[in-house]
């Protein structure tokens, strides 16, 4: 078997391009954040005052992954936490003016990366290639 040609690698490939781009896109615009921070942040931007055990179910991180990420964020002035009023053990995370003034840089720059990804793809294409990755996705989710 040729493994450079499976779907596995050229998925493991093609993650890997797009997220070294992103974050050279990223650090261009002076968002001062990573591809696994900016994933963490979209939702937040999304969806404001979450806990942390939401956020690491949502992005599929561990809790201590995103623990870290949240203490990094905050002291980058970008998030804080507040304890939840009904029960002082959770915190809930909300964006600070920081946070929510980069979300226009880091949307470009990831804009700018998935455009330079599907250069050359015609809309009907760019279309089946995310209606076959979510299909994908949904199969790895049940």
């Amino acid at each position: 078997m040729e493994y450079e040609k499976t779907l596995g690698r050229q998925n493991g490939v093609l993650y890997y391009l797009l997220s070294r781009r992103l974050n050279s896109l990223l650090a261009e615009a002076g968002a001062g954040i990573t591809v696994d921070q900016f994933r963490l942040l979209t939702m937040l931007w999304k969806e404001d005052g979450i806990t942390q055990q939401q956020l690491a179910a949502q992005i599929g991180r561990d809790r201590a992954s995103v623990t870290r990420m949240t203490d990094i964020l905050e002291e980058q002035g970008i998030m804080t936490r507040i304890p939840d009023k009904t029960d002082r053990r959770v915190n809930l995370l909300y964006l600070t003016k920081k946070g929510r003034e980069i979300e226009p840089l880091a949307a470009a720059a990831a804009q700018q990366a998935l455009e330079e990804m599907t250069k050359g793809f015609t809309m009907e294409e760019k279309t089946t290639f995310a209606q076959l990755l979510q299909r994908a996705i949904g199969n790895l989710c049940s």
